[in-house]
């Protein structure tokens, strides 16, 4: 006959329990998961926050005023739409997409892809358009301990370090005097058209020339473009130790004396590429040069796209925190837990389906005494 099941319901509710509180945990349980090279970026990230800051006082103490609406964290990285220095236009957008503290990571993860080690010397080719990117360069060279050789056109486009008194070799200056930096531009160019500053008004390049002579910068000026890329070879062989060879070229941004020329920049792939003397420019940049040199070549033009392959989008009205976000760990499930968890909920099934079987034998081996009768 049929006998039904004499497991109380008591013992299904505790499962029920049991299985919810097992569920939770598993729920509730992550791991923090590191990114490579967690400790260097997350030192950038750092570094750089603190050059800003310093930066900041310092253009505070000096009385220059910060722009409240295209600056809206009043870093003073972001300059005026024009100015006696100012070049050309410069999308806004870009220079707040790179007001961000972990914009070094880009650097640190893409050198240590490329083989750089302590003490491996560089090549670097800057300009004032984009001081929060020149930052976060340097944050990441300074953390990986770095030998840079660096040259800067020094002129800016708009909302970059384009305040005659205060430009990118100023900035730097900053730094280096507060001992938060031991290396800086050895060299400077007006930039600009032909990379000699045409199409500045006089008391525009006058500006730029006092900015070098302050701070102890040396001008690089030729006649023609090609007579200045010829003298950044010249200065970055100069520049460059007896027996060693530089394992890296780094351009950031647009200067022709880097590119070459505007249609240049937009064939030369972005990012890290040692195949970049396979194909034929003219003019041709110090960027081309170094390349039938056989060194890699790594250039950043575009910073949007790195902020969005990074996962550094900022948040319209608070400063990222340094060195949080996916570029540097992840939060995952345990799975060490959940699977503990899972574990446990099939014991505490089977156990109920072992008893339950104990019960119904026992209940079989008991007579009936109407049955025998």
């Amino acid at each position: 006959m049929y006998r039904p099941s004499l497991k109380s319901g008591w013992s299904l509710i505790l499962l029920f329990i049991f299985a919810l509180i097992l569920f939770v945990i598993a729920q509730s349980s992550y791991v923090t998961i590191e990114a490579d090279f967690y400790q260097q970026k997350v030192e950038a990230a750092q570094t750089m926050k603190a050059w800003m800051d310093t930066l900041k006082a310092e253009q505070t103490r000096l009385s220059i005023p910060f722009d409240p609406i295209n600056d809206p964290y009043q870093t003073g990285l972001i300059g005026e739409a024009r100015s006696t220095i100012t070049t050309d236009r410069g999308l806004l957008s870009h220079k707040q997409a790179a007001i961000n503290p972990n914009l070094g990571v880009i650097f640190v993860e893409e050198f240590n892809k490329a083989g750089l080690n302590p003490g491996d010397h560089i090549a670097v080719g800057i300009t004032g358009s984009n001081p929060a990117i020149n930052l976060a360069l340097y944050s990441a060279i300074k953390v990986m301990q770095l030998k840079p050789s660096i040259v800067v056109s020094l002129s800016s486009a708009a909302y970059g370090a384009n305040r005659p008194e205060y430009t990118w070799l100023d900035m730097e200056a900053v730094l280096k005097n507060k001992g938060l930096i031991d290396f800086g531009c050895s060299y400077a160019s007006l930039g600009g058209k032909d990379d000699l500053g045409i199409g500045l008004a006089d008391d525009g390049i006058s500006a730029l020339l006092a900015a070098m002579r302050r701070n102890g910068v040396p001008l690089i000026s030729g006649a023609t473009l090609e007579e200045n890329v010829k003298t950044r070879e010249t200065v970055y062989d100069q520049m460059l130790p007896e027996g060693q060879r530089y394992k890296l070229f780094v351009n950031i941004g647009r200067g022709l004396a880097n590119v070459g020329s505007e249609p240049n920049a937009n064939q030369i792939t972005e990012g890290l590429t040692r195949k970049l003397a396979e194909k034929e420019f003219f003019p041709e940049g110090i960027m081309m040069v170094m390349a039938r040199k056989n060194v890699p070549i790594f250039s950043i033009q575009h910073i949007q796209r790195w902020v969005k392959k990074y996962k550094l989008q900022t948040n319209s009205t608070l400063m990222p925190v340094p060195g949080e976000g996916p570029s540097f760990s992840v939060k995952k499930h345990n799975v060490l837990i959940a699977s503990i968890c899972l574990v446990l909920l099939i014991a505490a099934i089977i156990l109920v389906i072992v008893l339950d079987r104990s019960d119904r034998r026992f209940m079989a081996n008991i007579v009936d005494p109407d049955e025998e009768l």
